[in-house]
């Protein structure tokens, strides 16, 4: 009897442990806004035709480049191929609209292994003549046990990273070179 009991709570134990790593999500959400005194174009010219050019003036970014067979009309390429840290990253666009001033992408290589997904949106606003408003969206999917338990680490690193990369551009648009942390990394 004793066996059965032990076998039957092992059997529960697995069981549950595969419902969790199989069901356990948690999706981070990220929302940054800048205000760029810049006309709206201009800041277009660097998020949306220079797409494929973040190394320029992200700090996370080591290297980029086009890649991939075009799927959205009047691109040339499919993601931008990054080099950071962390190793390769293809940022793929799902949609890149220049009449909205907005763009969508997923990470489709260099997603951390506990997350399941992670979608980033930009959007351009014209506030006047010299003022555009930048409003990013980002979420990150966790999945399993690990990605759950790991979730509010993963959040603050994440929401660090998702400020700083806001600031960079709108220094970089503002100022037309690299924020002092770019160089600075840059150099070492």
């Amino acid at each position: 009897m004793k066996n059965k009991t032990m076998l039957a709570s092992i059997v529960i134990f697995a069981i549950s442990l595969i419902l969790v790593q199989v069901f356990a999500a948690r999706t981070l959400q990220f929302k940054e806004e800048a205000i760029i005194q810049k006309p709206v174009d201009e800041v277009w010219e660097v998020l949306g035709n220079q797409f494929t050019e973040p190394h320029l003036w992200a700090t996370n970014f080591i290297a980029s480049k086009a890649g991939g067979v075009p799927k959205l009309p009047g691109l040339s390429y499919r993601h931008r191929a990054t080099l950071t840290e962390s190793g390769d990253n293809w940022q793929e666009l799902d949609a890149f609209d220049p009449a909205t001033y907005s763009l969508t992408y997923h990470i489709s290589k260099g997603v951390p292994p506990i997350a399941k997904s992670a979608i980033g949106s930009w959007k351009l606003v014209k506030i006047s003549e010299t003022q555009t408003q930048l409003d990013v969206d980002f979420s990150l999917t966790t999945k399993g046990l690990l990605g759950f338990v790991m979730s509010p680490v993963v959040g603050k690193k994440v929401g660090k990273a998702s400020a700083e990369i806001v600031e960079e551009f709108k220094y970089y648009v503002e100022n037309e070179r690299p924020h002092p942390r770019k160089l600075a990394a840059a150099k070492e």
